[in-house]
């Protein structure tokens, strides 16, 4: 017969972390006809021009031919035509392009006249996984622009004009901040100007657009501007898999919530008709995000995509909304604010938008979200500890070394707890033995066992239910922990990714895997030895030879699992075995006195407690299934 106690208890274990770690790395096979109507979906898009009008439906009805591309080849020879469709614009269509840099201490900002927007941006501290200038974006990859409304239903889109510098580029340092603007005129001291100011040791850019005099050619009728921001995220890292995994746009409402669009779908979108405070291009470890001072993101739609099959790029961003025009103004001036740079937690939070968020802590699914704060107090350690200790393998190390010492005392009871059942196994048997298969009378009969001994068959499980909060808490902190990126220790040349030992030249089929992490497979082998040392110690373990491999199910599964997942991580899981098992003996060998537990347990059987509730509650639960089994006969 085998003890239900330890089966339910096996099976629960096992089945959370399989929904867990399931769940997280979304194996689960998405629905085929699903995924055929988004390749149509996708298909179409690309067929033709979106538009704001299709984007952006029941915000302005004036405005009706928007689809309208403007042919900038033809138009600058035809200056009739070009006069006809950009009115005071159509100066603008011509030019040379020409580029000026704003620098700081972080970021080199490269400015183009030809859409007056940002060309690239490089960010000074960092390198692409292959060693190569960190351009976060480029105009390739990057474009934000505006449409202009005018008179004859036609649009102007600031993209296709030439801009003009106001200003000089510059460098700037410390505290000090300077200001660069690219200005295109409409005559008459009319233009739409777009003012860079750039502070030295920030990674904060301020972005203010002004639209001077522009009532005058912008119909009366006409109360928004149409606002286009397209990118496609650079592959910055290794592992492209696992930099999607972690990458997703998102955004946050006047009501100060934070929501994303899919991490895992190859296509997503979002329509939104309440003002937004910020949308955020967020990848694993960088971001590009747009704030609005006083919420002037309007109506529009978000969407997200990428191909699996398509290594180019990460994934593709689109955001079109609208941005509120007084046309009464003669001055429309919008206070904008870039934010490019790292996902480092302390710093994003201290702009107090809650972008901070961004960075992932816990699961979406509710019954995990509290993670988060196990996640921020372990990133408030880890900051602690890089503040004094360079080597972040170290670090780690002594991560793990506290979290011991922390759960010491519940480690201690927990091992306590197994030496007593160990010691009560002959009796186990004979209960066994006299019971047969009576599973409902053996239930009775262990439980009375157990109060009268004072053991109870469940303290072991704690220490377990109380680390697997922490295993979840590091298994989204290292992932997203910028201070590991590109971090050598031991073997691993890049702590934030997997330390490859062997790769192969296709994947392998079944297994899924085109690489043997080194970590990984010494994560299992402790995890195994582990196993065997618990089961030595487990007297039911010994009594249920099938009960045996039950431990040894888990790390298998998990070595698949984790074979990707950053070399940071399974660092730490291999610690935990390792330390766990030297524990583990530690106090078998000089804090378990076999002869004293058998006294304390004689002594309760003399002098026996009250049951508990909670095994009172058990044996009545047990008594009912027993009549209700009756009943049935």
């Amino acid at each position: 017969m085998k003890n239900k106690e330890t089966i339910v208890g096996w099976i629960l274990i096992i089945a959370l972390m399989l929904v867990f770690f399931f769940y997280q790395n979304k194996k689960f096979t998405e629905d085929q006809k699903l995924k055929k109507e988004q390749a149509k979906t996708e298909q179409i898009e690309k067929a033709k021009h979106v538009n704001a009008e299709q984007v952006i439906s029941s915000t302005d009805s004036t405005h009706k031919d928007l689809s309208t591309a403007s042919n900038i080849a033809a138009l600058s020879k035809d200056t009739t035509a070009a006069t006809a469709q950009l009115g005071a614009f159509a100066h603008a269509i011509t030019g040379e392009e020409k580029l000026f840099v704003i620098e700081n201490d972080f970021q080199k900002i490269t400015l183009t006249s030809k859409g007056g927007q940002i060309k690239s941006v490089e960010l000074k501290a960092y390198k692409t996984w292959d060693k190569k200038p960190l351009l976060l974006f480029t105009d390739k990859t990057n474009s934000l622009s505006y449409q202009l409304p005018i008179a004859n239903n036609q649009v102007v889109d600031t993209k296709d004009l030439y801009f003009e510098p106001v200003g000089a580029p510059f460098v700037v340092t410390g505290d000090s901040s300077k200001t660069f603007a690219l200005r295109v005129t409409a005559g008459d001291g009319k233009y739409f100007e777009q003012r860079f100011t750039l502070k030295g040791n920030s990674y904060m850019l301020n972005y203010d657009v002004s639209l001077v005099g522009l009532n005058t050619i912008i119909p009366g009728n006409a109360n928004l501007i149409f606002v286009s921001w397209d990118n496609y995220l650079s592959v910055l890292e290794h592992n492209l898999q696992n930099e999607r995994r972690y990458s997703a746009l998102y955004l946050r409402d006047k009501a100060a919530s934070v929501s994303h669009l899919s991490e895992d779908k190859e296509s997503d979108s979002l329509r939104f008709d309440t003002p937004l405070e910020w949308i955020s291009y967020k990848q694993q470890f960088f971001n590009t995000t747009l704030f609005s001072a006083n919420g002037d993101f309007h109506a529009g739609m978000l969407k997200t995509h990428f191909s699996k099959d398509n290594s180019s790029y990460v994934k593709n961003y689109d955001a079109k909304f609208t941005i509120p025009y007084n046309n009464a103004s003669n001055v429309n001036t919008y206070n904008f604010q870039y934010y490019i740079g790292p996902n480092s937690y302390n710093s994003l939070a201290s702009i107090n938008k809650d972008v901070e968020s961004i960075i992932k802590l816990s699961p979406d699914f509710w019954m995990f979200s509290w993670i988060r704060y196990i996640t921020r107090f372990i990133i408030w350690v880890f900051g602690w500890l890089s503040k004094v200790i360079t080597n972040y393998g170290i670090i780690i190390l002594i991560m793990t070394l506290i979290l011991k010492l922390v759960l010491h005392p519940l480690t201690a009871k927990s091992i306590e707890s197994s030496a007593k059942m160990k010691i009560l196994a002959p009796e186990l048997a004979a209960l066994k033995e006299k019971y047969g298969e009576d599973q409902t009378r053996m239930g009775q009969e262990q439980m009375k066992l157990y109060s009268r001994a004072g053991v109870s068959p469940f303290g072991g499980c704690l220490p377990l239910l109380l680390q697997f909060p922490i295993l979840m808490a590091m298994y989204y902190f290292f992932p997203v922990c910028i201070e590991l990126r590109q971090q050598h220790f031991l073997w691993a040349t890049d702590l934030s990714s997997y330390d490859s030992i062997v790769t192969f030249a296709t994947t392998l089929p079944i297994l899924n895997i085109d690489h043997i992490s080194l970590f990984t497979i010494l994560m299992t082998i402790s995890s195994i030895g582990q196993a065997v040392m618990n089961n030595q110690m487990n007297a039911m373990g010994n009594q249920q030879p099938g009960m045996k491999y039950m431990p040894y199910f888990m790390p298998v599964l998990m070595m698949f699992l984790f074979n990707s997942f950053p070399a940071a991580l399974t660092y730490y899981y291999l610690l935990q075995n390792l330390l766990g098992v030297g524990h583990q003996w530690v106090i078998q060998k000089f804090f378990i006195d076999d002869a004293k537990l058998r006294k304390q347990i004689e002594d309760n059987k003399k002098n026996p407690k009250q049951p508990s509730s909670w095994q009172k509650k058990l044996s009545d639960m047990q008594k009912q299934a027993e009549q209700r089994g009756k009943g049935g006969k």
